[in-house]
């Protein structure tokens, strides 16, 4: 999505602005965790960076961290799938998200002046109020920008009632300058982002831990909902605060008369990022977990001139990362984990036919830096009452005191190489096909090492593997793309066969009121099918229709994986009045019964949206007003990805205004 999109649909998060794009969905532990999922593909598997840079939080580990960063200050954003994730990572097999800041944008197209945006926005059935400013000024070949904006929401509404628990807050900020000339170039930035949310039925878990009495019943059809209930139900509230600061320089040349390179970018990043889990109980509110990631990053891009038909990149990668976490829900041990990878991307132009090809080596080292937190007292939380008042967990009784060991964590190093190739061909003057195999590797992640505990989060009580293998995925991916005057659009077909798959293997037990499970590996395959296309009916007016399909499962055993997204379609229409532009929308998923031992299935389900939007446009600014109704007919409904779809649907019928003015 680019800023005119992104400021007519006004989100909290970047899983919220993307989560109906075709092969997309959305993750989340309420409002405040979403987090964007890519064909099937979440937590490691999907790498979200801002301005081409890892975020350096810990989102990717758990259902209820969050991406810390809010679209509405973003110029656009970019999703990359297939063999270009080569340039960026190993885990990134389903894809990458990369968030594009305005001044990272005006470097693009450097000119002088002074330049900005100014947004704000509201929101009914989440009380949503936000709002963001950015400025540049570049005078000669210097420039200094800046920015930020603060939002918020407060407990969202449903057809059954309001989610408690589920406000967010995040203020951001950024400020920089930099040096701009015809061949060197430099830049030294400055990140802020303060957030705060709350994790909605999360305290119902603790209290599990904690051995108080808690109702667990509820059946598949979701009769009996927790949207709307008693305070004494809820005297535990868990919130999540978070803080990060992100420093950035950036150094390099450009239009180098050399017949091999044509610029080369190093940029240095530095991230703190640190965020406690809260407990508020009887008006008083503690720490119960700190988790700190302090990230050392640093990235060279070479670019290439055309040499002939050969043209392309290369570069080398590196990131020192040290994670720490102490408290109630510690799960590893402090580690420090160093990464380096060097990568190339080139293309073979044969005029109506491009050959391209890639590849990284890249290597992983995890150091244990302490003792596991949960080493000694791994089974403290035996001892808490017995279930027999709990019907649903009759059948645990047995193993519930049942003890639990972790795997010994101990250092771990992990080389591999991805390679990629892939052909394009034009086989129209607007139409062209594409095809890309891939062969990637990918380290098991810190959490899937070394977590061991009660984990609200995931809703599991994860035993982790210090002695996993990597992955080993064999892609491809097949896509027929048109644009013309009256249609554009794009279809794509995929297939992933993942040796060595890393997944929650859920167990017939109970630890601490929640789900053993361990993190094993097998054979997964990733198959489906997503597209988009428009279509011009009239003078301005564009039907858009997408869809999107994805089957996962266990290749050896057949069984389908987690939390997979369903088939779904959109449909809108484009209609000009003037200077306004009217859509209506509706958004149709089918019910999802492909489920993962225990999982409950999903209900198919209908929402009807529609949007309104108008540009003023003068000399030296452009004026956007924006209006959504959004699930025009209150559906109930649930998203299948959602961690906690058991407990609450999705957010009501509302309506979001938005006023956004450009000047240059």
């Amino acid at each position: 999505p680019d800023s005119f999109e992104i400021v007519a649909n006004s989100q909290t998060t970047l899983g919220d602005v993307l989560q109906y794009d075709p092969g997309v969905a959305k993750r989340g532990f309420g409002p405040g965790a979403a987090r964007p999922i890519i064909r099937g593909f979440d937590g490691d598997r999907v790498l979200i960076m801002q301005d081409g840079v890892r975020t350096g939080a810990l989102d990717a580990g758990s259902g209820d961290h969050s991406v810390p960063i809010d679209p509405n200050g973003l110029d656009r954003i970019e999703i990359v799938r297939g063999p270009a994730t080569l340039l960026y990572g190993s885990n990134a097999v389903g894809g990458v998200v990369n968030a594009i800041t305005p001044h990272e944008s005006y470097r693009e197209t450097f000119a002088t002046g002074t330049r900005g945006q100014y947004s704000v926005d509201a929101g009914s059935a989440d009380t949503q109020l936000g709002t963001n400013l950015n400025l540049q000024h570049a005078w000669k070949n210097a420039v200094i920008w800046a920015g930020g904006g603060h939002r918020r929401t407060d407990d969202y509404n449903t057809p059954l009632g309001v989610v408690e628990n589920s406000a967010t807050e995040l203020t951001a900020g950024r400020a920089g300058l930099g040096y701009f000339g015809d061949r060197f170039f430099a830049s030294g930035g400055f990140t802020m982002d303060d957030g705060r949310y709350g994790i909605p039925f999360a305290g119902d878990f603790h209290h599990h831990d904690h051995g108080e009495d808690h109702d667990d019943d509820h059946d598949d059809d979701h009769d009996d909902d927790h949207a709307d209930h008693d305070e004494d139900e809820h005297e535990l509230l868990i919130d999540l605060d978070s803080m990060r600061r992100v420093a950035r320089f950036d150094i390099g040349m450009r239009n180098l008369e050399n017949a091999l390179i044509d610029s080369v970018k190093v940029v240095t990043n530095i991230v703190d990022y640190r965020h406690n889990e809260l407990e508020a109980e009887e008006g008083l509110e503690s720490i119960a977990t700190t988790f700190t990631n302090r990230s050392y990053n640093l990235r060279a891009d070479v670019s290439q001139n055309r040499a002939g038909r050969l043209n392309g990149r290369f570069g080398f990668e590196s990131k020192m990362r040290e994670f720490r976490n102490t408290g109630i829900e510690a799960l590893a041990p402090a580690t420090d984990q160093a990464t380096a990878g060097v990568f190339v991307y080139e293309e073979l132009d044969f005029g109506k036919s491009q050959l391209q090809f890639g590849g990284r080596v890249e290597s992983n080292n995890y150091s244990i830096r302490g003792e596991h937190p949960n080493h000694e007292d791994h089974d403290d939380h035996d001892d808490h009452d017995d279930h027999d008042d709990h019907d649903d967990h009759d059948d645990h009784d047995d193993h519930d005191d049942h003890e639990i060991e972790p795997t010994e964590p101990r250092d771990r190093e992990f080389l591999g190489g991805s390679a990629s190739i892939g052909f394009r061909r034009e086989l129209t003057a607007g139409t062209v096909a594409v095809a890309n195999v891939t062969r990637s590797h990918r380290a098991p992640a810190l959490e899937e090492l070394y977590n061991f505990g009660a984990h609200i989060g995931n809703l599991t009580y994860e035993v982790g593997n210090s002695g996993l293998n990597p992955e080993s995925t064999v892609g491809l991916d097949v896509s027929l793309r048109h644009l013309s005057s009256g249609v554009r659009g794009d279809i794509n077909v995929y297939r992933y066969d993942i040796e060595n798959f890393v997944f929650f293997d859920v167990q017939d037990e109970i630890k601490s009121g929640l789900p053993v499970a361990n993190f094993m590996q097998g054979d997964g395959l990733f198959t489906g099918v997503d597209g988009k296309i428009s279509v011009e009916l009239g003078p301005r007016v564009w039907l858009k229709a997408g869809v999107g399909l994805v089957n996962a499962k266990l290749s050896s055993t057949g069984e389908s994986l987690p939390r997979i997204p369903p088939l779904r379609g959109q449909l809108s229409l484009d209609v000009p009045i003037g200077g306004l532009t009217v859509t209506p929308e509706v958004i149709v998923a089918a019910q999802q019964t492909n489920t993962f031992r225990d999982e409950t299935a999903t209900d198919g389900y209908s929402v009807f949206n529609l949007r309104a939007s108008y540009v003023r446009p003068t000399v030296h600014m452009a004026h956007i007003f924006s209006a959504m109704a959004y699930n025009l007919t209150n559906e109930l409904y649930r998203h299948h990805t959602s961690v906690i779809k058991d407990f609450v649907p999705q957010i009501g019928r509302g309506v979001r205004v938005s006023y956004s003015v450009r000047f240059f």
